[in-house]
This record gives structure tokens, sequence and C-alpha cells, in this order.
């Protein structure tokens, strides 16, 4: 048994218990953060005791709840199975509200088990450009950078603007790192040299090199996460952008910087 659909048949029962029973779902979902009696459940979810008594019966002889005194809780396999099932609900409801940007943007460039992640970036907002507002995104993503102390970012194309950003923000003494693709790097190391030398004199400025062709670009900071993908037919999209907010869109998008960070390499003044 080497992948998912060998051994489904073996899972398919308590799949089907998820999808056929939304009380089964929603009491899991609520004692993910601890145990509660049946009144208490029953009175978040707006149900009779007596059905959450009978639903968790079920889920009693399926050993995924445990009871002590008057409270239930999660076993172990409980919790393993609750935390798998609130990433995936997440996710759908993520992928569900901004659809037409992840069915139409290239994912390649982030790594599967993000991907398997995405609902971490469930308190997120799009951010459009209009005909009336052009640097729309531009400018919000200066406003957001500019206010930052740590900057983490990726990019494989350069944005008007962002160097002078990079400079300001590295001056300030907030703390920076960039990943360039190598092709971004021979560009600004021909047009920008002594620019770039002297930001490599400063402590709180790193920049790596990666030697691959990633469309990709995003930049993470203290309290954000924005992210920019490229079209599915390759051209750079300046018009729309994913901005997450939130501890766990912070904990992602630096995971990912931290992944492609140990496949680049440093550049030393």
């Amino acid at each position: 048994m080497n992948a998912s659909w060998d051994y489904y048949d073996l899972a398919e029962d308590h799949l089907k218990a998820f999808t056929r029973s939304a009380v089964r779902t929603k009491i899991m979902l609520r004692m993910k953060d601890g145990g509660m009696t049946a009144g208490d459940l029953g009175a978040e979810m707006n149900m009779r005791t007596s059905t959450i008594l009978h639903t968790i019966k079920e889920m009693m002889e399926d050993d995924l709840v445990m009871k002590k005194g008057t409270r239930y809780s999660l076993t172990s396999i409980g919790k393993i199975q609750t935390i798998l099932l609130d990433e995936l609900v997440a996710a759908i409801v993520l992928l569900d509200q901004q659809k037409d940007y992840w069915l139409n943007h290239d994912l390649r460039g982030i790594p599967e088990h993000l991907l398997a992640n995405i609902g971490m970036l469930t308190h997120s907002k799009m951010i459009t450009s209009d005909p009336t507002s052009p640097l729309k995104i531009l400018d919000n993503f200066v406003k957001e950078v500019c206010k930052s102390n740590c900057i983490y970012g990726f990019s494989s194309f350069i944005a008007p603007g962002f160097a002078e950003m990079i400079n300001d923000c590295t001056k300030r003494g907030a703390r920076i790192e960039l990943i360039l693709t190598q092709e971004i790097y021979e560009i600004i190391l021909n047009d920008q040299a002594a620019p770039l030398a002297n930001l490599l004199e400063f402590e709180n400025f790193k920049l790596y090199i990666i030697n691959s062709d990633i469309n990709l670009g995003f930049t993470v900071t203290e309290s954000i996460l924005a992210l920019g993908l490229y079209r599915n037919d390759g051209r750079i999209d300046l018009d729309s952008e994913i901005i997450c907010m939130g501890n766990s869109a912070v904990e992602w998008g630096t995971e990912l910087f931290e992944y492609y960070k140990s496949r680049s390499e440093l550049i030393k003044c």
C-alpha cells in the first residue's frame, strides 16, 4: 500500500460518518479545545440535549469521545481526527470564498505540505486593482510593509518602488531577509550594484539567491502575509493579491519562506 486509493476502503466508513452527520462533526470541532458537558454542547449548537447524547454515545463506541464526570472530551484518536477535520473545513471555506483566484493561478510554487494546510489562510482578503486605481495593490502593499519591523520576502519579479521601500525599511532598522531568483538578482546587480552593496553592509539586511525558476512572490511580516501568484498562463498578476492576517497566516508564510531559504544561497558583502 503506497497510495491513499489503495486503502480507501479501510477508511470509508469513518469518512462517511463525517459527511452524513453534521451533529457529529460540529461536536468534534467544538470539543477541539477542551471537554464540555452535553448541556453546554446543546446550548452552543441550539439542539436538544437528548440529540447530543445520542450522537455522543455513537462517538464513544467509535473511541472518539470519552466521559469523565459530567464532561465529555475527545480521545487521542478523536483529537487527531478533529485536527485534520478542522484543517479540511478551513481549506474548503477559503477555496470557496476565493474560488476564481485559486482556480486561475499557478500553485506549483507552493510545496504540497503547505497546500495541505492552506486553511491557515482563511482570515484573508482579496485586493484588486481597477481602472480608477491601477496602483491600489502596490500602495496597499507598501503601506503594510513600511510599518513592519520584520520583513521576509520572496520575489521572482521586480515591482515598481520595491527597491526604494526595502532601502528605507532597512535604514530605519527593520529586520529584512529577501530571497530573489537568480535572474532577478542579476538584473539588480547590473542596474543597481552600488545601492545593493550599500544594503549588504547593514547587519539587519540579508539577501539570498535561489537558482530556480519559481513563479511566486510573497512577503511575510509580524502581522500579515501578502501572497502574489502568477496566472496559469505564466503572466505576472499585478492586479490581484491576497492579504492574510493573523498568527496562523504568518506561521504559514514563515514556513514557506524557510522552505525556500533552505534552498537558497546567502549573498555576502
